[in-house]
């Protein structure tokens, strides 16, 4: 009987041992994948946000028919270098987007005061226009952009990311007509930066 036993006992094991390796193993019917998306931005600062004409060399009082270069510290009625110098430049821009960008200077009417104009947007100035361009340091200063109350030329292209700065400046032509009172006018001058 015990010879019995021991049989059935390593029968049963058997079939347990048989059962155990014929199971099919069953397959994952499912896999995850993480997908990231990092955007592209684009941010640029300038600094200064104001500029007076001829605030900085001068009486701070601008004349008619006269040509005022935003050159920071240096005199604001003699032209730049023939190749621009950082030092010859008023402002500072600062890209801190993602990807490259293009930076385009518009300018708009001086409006509240005696000194009242618009832009011819031809880069010559008229009885109540002024002319106007922009440079950067290190073009060609013959190369200067006219710059449009709207839809001006891009003054700079494929500036890199990752904080990078470039020194500008601008110049304007006054009106030919003399200014009816002493009160100041203001205009807005913009540089906008789209993606390369």
């Amino acid at each position: 009987m015990r010879k019995g036993r021991r049989l059935l006992s390593s029968l049963a094991l058997a079939l347990v041992l048989v059962l155990s390796f014929s199971l099919p193993a069953f397959a994952a019917t499912t896999a995850d994948v993480t997908v990231t998306a990092a955007p592209s931005y684009i941010a640029i600062t300038n600094d200064p946000s104001t500029w007076t004409i001829n605030g900085i060399s001068g009486t701070g009082k601008i004349q008619p028919n006269t040509t005022y270069y935003a050159k920071g510290s240096t005199n604001e009625t003699t032209p730049p270098s023939a190749t621009v110098l950082d030092a010859e430049c008023n402002f500072t821009v600062t890209n801190s987007s993602s990807v490259n960008i293009d930076l385009t200077v518009t300018w708009g009417a001086f409006t509240g005061g005696g000194a009242d104009m618009t832009n011819s947007n031809a880069g010559t100035n008229g009885a109540t226009t002024y002319g106007a361009y922009c440079w950067y340091s290190g073009m060609t200063y013959a190369s200067k952009v006219i710059v449009k109350s709207t839809g001006s030329t891009a003054m700079l292209t494929g500036m890199t990311p990752a904080t990078t700065t470039k020194k500008w400046g601008v110049e304007i032509l006054t009106r030919t007509d003399a200014w009816t009172s002493g009160t100041s006018s203001t205009s807005t001058l913009t540089i906008t930066a789209t993606a390369s």
